[in-house]
């Protein structure tokens, strides 16, 4: 078997959209394909089902989308929207009896160490038992290897000073918070049929490419189709679709994806 699917649990920006306290046209629209939960992606490859990321909204991504098993994580990186819910996690490991594989770069693992200390202290028995994972550290920037028995690349880019780690799964690749790169990512996405990339909104960010800026990113790598993600609430899903190559799409959360692991 060398086909998977990669399921979009969330495409929103850090704030998720409806935003708090916002009445703007996107926040209040009625269409589904405006709301959007914080990003992450949920890969399902034969039988396993490998989270990216784990954002504050993580409870409300698995009720809402049936995930019922949790075999491995990837953590792109620390921002909160991408880790608040790694304690949600613990009640995969009260069901599946054991900790749960986390991939990640080492200078996330050191934030993971600072933000959830207690994770790494003995436990005491008076205490909540805390969510339990098995951290395996990324020893370079590129990488090919095999994480709970599934293929991939990962590689590295940065989001203002923070490292961050993109995800390749054969003929798909997963690129979320990116701003600054090196030469080697085009080496790393070469050949791709589809590429899932956050674009923030139309004005320029410090920290995230805005739509123009992932339209020319993606004219560069040349995927078959690339999907739009990480959109804050001046993104209006219609509008934008309206606006872009017949190649580029804004995606939207329960988006399903497939991705063939027999091409790289």
């Amino acid at each position: 078997m060398a086909e998977g699917v990669l399921l979009l649990l969330g495409t929103g920006s850090s704030a998720g959209i409806p935003v708090m306290g916002c009445d703007c046209s996107v926040c209040t629209s009625q269409d589904p394909k405006n709301k959007r939960l914080r990003a992450s992606a949920l890969v399902r490859y034969a039988g396993t089902n490998l989270l990216i990321d784990a954002g504050p909204d993580i409870r409300q991504q698995c009720l809402k989308f049936g995930i019922r098993h949790v075999d491995g994580l990837i953590l792109t990186h620390t921002h909160f929207d991408h880790v608040g819910g790694l304690e949600e996690l613990r009640v995969f490991n009260f069901k599946q009896q054991k900790p749960i594989p986390c991939l990640l770069s080492q200078e996330s693992l050191n934030e993971v160490k600072m933000l959830f200390h207690y994770f790494f202290e003995e436990h005491d028995k008076d205490k909540t038992i805390p969510a339990k994972f098995t951290f395996h550290t990324l020893l370079e920037d590129r990488a090919k290897l095999t994480f709970c028995d599934i293929p991939l690349r990962c590689f590295s880019y940065a989001q203002s000073k923070m490292k961050v780690t993109g995800v390749r799964l054969g003929d798909l690749a997963y690129v979320t918070d990116i701003k600054e790169y090196p030469k080697t990512i085009f080496a790393d996405l070469a050949n791709l049929n589809t590429l899932v990339i956050s674009a923030l909104r139309f004005t320029s960010s410090r920290l995230q490419f805005s739509i123009d800026e992932a339209i020319d990113f993606a004219e560069r790598v040349k995927a078959k189709t690339t999907y739009l993600i990480h959109m804050a609430h001046e993104i209006e899903h219609e509008h934008l679709q309206s606006l872009l190559p017949s190649n580029i799409l804004p995606a939207y959360d329960g988006l399903e994806i497939a991705f063939d692991l027999r091409y790289a």
